[in-house]
């Protein structure tokens, strides 16, 4: 009896193992987030310096990369002029996001230096690839906006309206960006954390 439970014991202790062994095989290989729609905000992908559309002035850094597998689009943002700045807040910001697709929908979850937190949820509108707040943020409702730019560019809008009935308020604009491929990969900040 004791060696028939010791049996059952390590075959079931031994079968997650016999499943991995069996997938690197590569007899039953499963790539969850192959799927084409896992790969629809892939064109955000990228090392870039960042430039405010109005000035053409350089706004930051922005390196953008799939991660997990490709479940996932990770962003790692570095302000390079106090556009976020205030007496409250007199340094430059910094943050990261995590953008992933939950089975029907885009969900980006933001934080940064200057206590920034933003959950913004969507997808692909026509040519563009909209994001929106969940809740409001100290009255506001935000959208961020993904729009193919021409010669491998990005245009990056980020507004905000006051949350009301009316849903005919005027968004405000936050900023507005266009992305350029950093060619020089050297003169990106490395992170202040060591991960």
């Amino acid at each position: 009896m004791k060696n028939i439970c010791t049996y059952i014991i390590c075959l079931v202790i031994s079968l997650p193992f016999q499943n991995a062994v069996y997938a690197q095989n590569g007899d039953n290989i499963v790539v969850p987030c192959a799927v084409p729609f896992y790969r629809e905000l892939d064109f955000i992908v990228g090392d870039w310096q960042v430039f405010h559309n109005s000035n053409g002035k350089l706004a930051g850094y922005d390196r953008i990369g799939r991660t997990l597998r490709g479940c996932a689009i990770q962003q790692s943002w570095i302000s390079l002029d106090d556009h976020f700045s205030s007496e409250y807040v007199p340094f430059r910001m910094y943050g990261k996001s995590l953008t992933a697709f939950n089975g029907s929908e885009w969900v980006h979850m933001w934080v940064d230096n200057n206590a920034g937190v933003q959950i913004l949820k969507g997808g692909r509108e026509k040519d563009r690839f909209v994001l929106r707040s969940e809740k409001p943020v100290g009255g506001y409702e935000y959208k961020l906006t993904w729009q193919k730019g021409q010669k491998g560019r990005l245009l990056n809008l980020h507004e905000r309206r006051k949350v009301s009935s009316n849903s005919e308020d005027t968004w405000e604009t936050l900023y507005e960006w266009v992305y350029i491929k950093n060619l020089n990969q050297n003169i990106l900040p490395e992170d202040e954390e060591v991960e």
